[in-house]
């Protein structure tokens, strides 16, 4: 797998409240930060396909919204011309 590097800047006291937790761990500052990284892209990931799912449904609703309201101006298109009918050959 191909490496690739981040630079990240941090004030000395986030530096330090990061080196904390990654101690706590058990963990290298270096491994500390590519797991949160990792486990920070797989969250966004997750958020955008659930956005996008979330748009994907309100549209199909939308979409069926406007479906049915031309079937019911269709039908009230319909009703109308009901009494307007003509016979074949009738002008």
């Amino acid at each position: 797998m191909e490496m690739k590097t981040v630079t990240i800047r941090l004030r000395a006291d986030e530096l330090d409240a990061v080196r904390r937790r990654a101690e706590a761990q058990g963990k290298s500052l270096q491994a500390h930060m590519r797991d949160t990284l990792m486990a920070e892209s797989v969250e966004a990931d997750r958020l955008l396909r659930r956005s996008v799912q979330e748009g994907a449904e309100r549209y199909a609703e939308a979409f069926a919204a406007a479906d049915r309201e031309i079937d019911v101006q269709l039908a009230r298109q319909r009703e109308a011309a009901r009494g307007f009918e003509r016979e074949p050959g009738e002008w």
